[in-house]
This record gives C-alpha cells, sequence and structure tokens, in this order.
C-alpha cells in the first residue's frame, strides 16, 4: 500500500511569498499514496497571512492552525499531533517546488524504506539580480539556505539536509520526538538551525538519512536578504548555532556549558573576531565591498559564537 504524505510549514508574515508558494502546491504532482494534508501553522502573523491561508482552503487539503508565540519550532511541534499521514515533508513559506517534488520524494522513500530523515535540493529563486559583491562575499548555503549542487543520491550528513525541503518518517515522531524550541527562527537573534539540530539529534538516536537531489524547491530570496545588514545578521546566528552544535558535540546529548578557554571557548576565536573586524573596516575604506563583508561575516560568525559560548558559562553559573 502506498504511503500518504503530509506537507507541513510554519509562516510568519509571509504575505509576500505565500500565495506564490501556495499556488505551486496547487500545481503539484500527486503522490500514488496521495496528499492527505497540507498544515499551515500561522506563528503569530501581523500581516493578511491568515486570510491568504484560508483563500486556499477550497483548493488544497488545508489544516490551518494558529500558534500565538513565537518561534518556528514552536508552531512545527503544535502541528504534528494532527499529522496522520505516513510521510512527513517540511517545507517553508518562501519556496517554489517542482511540480514533481512530491512523487521524487515518495519514490527515494520507497527505494530507500529504511531511511527515516530525506533531505531535498533547494535551489536560489532571486527576487532581483543579486550584485557581484554579494556572490563572491558570502557562503551561499549557510546565508541563503541553498544546499551545494554537487550533493549526490544517498546517505548524508544529517546538518545537510534543511528545513525548506525535507523529509520525515511520521514513525520518528510516534516514538516521541520534536523539534527543540529554544533553536531555530523566533524574535532577535535566535540560533539558526531548528531543522539541523533535529536531524543531527535523530541520527544520535540511530535513525537513517538519504538525500534527493532530484526533489527539489527553490527558495525565494527577498531585496532585503541581499543587504550586507541582512547577510552580517546571519552569520551571527549561524555562529551561534556552531556553537550549539559544538557543546552538544561534546556532551553527547543537550549542550554542556564550557569549551575550555577564555570566554567559555578558545582564545583564538575571539582574536580572530577582532581581526576579522579591523580587517573588514579597512577594506570598506579601501572600497572593497566584497572583501570588506567577507571579512566581517567572519567576524559576525565568530562573535555569534562567543555570545552563544557566554549563553552556556550562564546556565552553568545558575546551576551552581
Amino acid at each position: 500500500m502506498a504511503a500518504s504524505m503530509a506537507i507541513v510549514f510554519a509562516t510568519f508574515n509571509g504575505e509576500k511569498t505565500l500565495p506564490r508558494m501556495l499556488e505551486a502546491l496547487c500545481q503539484l504532482d500527486l503522490p500514488q499514496g496521495g496528499l492527505q494534508q497540507v498544515i499551515a501553522v500561522d506563528n503569530a502573523s501581523s500581516d493578511n497571512t491568515p486570510q491568504i491561508l484560508h483563500s486556499f482552503a477550497n483548493r488544497l487539503p488545508l489544516l490551518l492552525l494558529h500558534q500565538p508565540e513565537r518561534g518556528k519550532n514552536r508552531a512545527l511541534n503544535l502541528a504534528i499531533p494532527y499529522i496522520e499521514s505516513d510521510l512527513v515533508v517540511f517545507t517553508d513559506d518562501d519556496i517554489i517546488p517542482d511540480q514533481n517534488w512530491l512523487t521524487l520524494f515518495e519514490c527515494c522513500a520507497n527505494q530507500q524504506s529504511d531511511r527515516d530523515l530525506f533531505g531535498g535540493a533547494i535551489l536560489p529563486y532571486w527576487e532581483k539580480t543579486p550584485d557581484p559583491w554579494l556572490l563572491n562575499a558570502v557562503p551561499h548555503g549557510v546565508t541563503f539556505g541553498l544546499t551545494a549542487p554537487d550533493l549526490p543520491e544517498g546517505p548524508i550528513y544529517p546538518g545537510l539536509i534543511w528545513g525548506a525541503n525535507m523529509m520525515v518518517h511520521k514513525r520518528v515522531f510516534d516514538a516521541g520526538h520534536r523539534f527543540h524550541e529554544n533553536v531555530g527562527p523566533s524574535a532577535g537573534q535566535y540560533i539558526m538551525g531548528s531543522e539541523t539540530e533535529f536531524n543531527i539529534r535523530m541520527v544520535n538516536h540511530g535513525y537513517k538519512t538519504c538525500f534527493c537531489p532530484t526533489a527539489r524547491v527553490r527558495h525565494i530570496i527577498r531585496d532585503f536578504q541581499m543587504t550586507e545588514e541582512w547577510v552580517i545578521r546571519r552569520a551571527y546566528r549561524f555562529g551561534r548555532n556552531q556553537c550549539y552544535q559544538d557543546f552538544a558535540a561534546l556532551a553527547g546529548h543537550d549542550p554542556p556549558t564550557s569549551l575550555g578557554g577564555w570566554l567559555n571557548c578558545p582564545k583564538w576565536m575571539l582574536r580572530r573576531a577582532i581581526q576579522d573586524t579591523i580587517s573588514g573596516h579597512w577594506s570598506m575604506l579601501k572600497g572593497d565591498r566584497s572583501q570588506s563583508v567577507t571579512r566581517r561575516w567572519d567576524a559576525a560568525f565568530y562573535g555569534g559564537y562567543i555570545a552563544q559560548a557566554q549563553e552556556f558559562k550562564k546556565i552553568k553559573v545558575k546551576n551552581i
């Protein structure tokens, strides 16, 4: 019997991209097991997101939920008890999937029946043509949520399965596993990596991964996401995520409270943060915008890492 499928996503103030994304869902080829559910969780939106979602209720098997407390993972966890389908495809409100997206994921799951966590390719859909300085300055993957174009089909490191395009067997959630609500998109300078934290943790519990490069979506990259301010904030959040993962790897489960060294992290990291900050501003004075952003991106990454290490230090002091 063919497995049924569900699509689950959270949305916060998604009125600019939701119509395009939902229209694309309406055009999808249906898998053999059928698209049983599209669960959309409004995560405290203050724009026209609820009205847009309701306008597609007669075209998609929509279940609309509301999570008033900000946080993508809180929204996803709210949806999990409502999932009735065997395969759960997670995505975001700013993607455009290929028409055969679900059928290719279904094929992959059928061929790799011992796998529980599946990732698909994420390509860019630039809202405007990006400036050369931007393309040359920052890593495209972590900055814009794009998968590497050369990732092969088959087993993959769980940290390379990303939330805009991933599928999970429902049996993982039936075993009681949930997303970590202190990680992922939320208000302020949150810790990036809601899905990577989950996937790494699930692999530590014995679940297996698979990458399906032909199951593709395109990530709509908005004009404001191509500014220096935005990409540098992104680097800071990525630094917080990397620190979280490093601490967790040492502990084997939840993060411990120290990596050692001054400021609760290696001394060289603070030195690099200072050096890259100075180098970035010097490059700006010389008119080398791309190099300036690269160095300030690196400085922001280290700054986020150090800030998260300090958060863990506070936890240690509090627990003494």
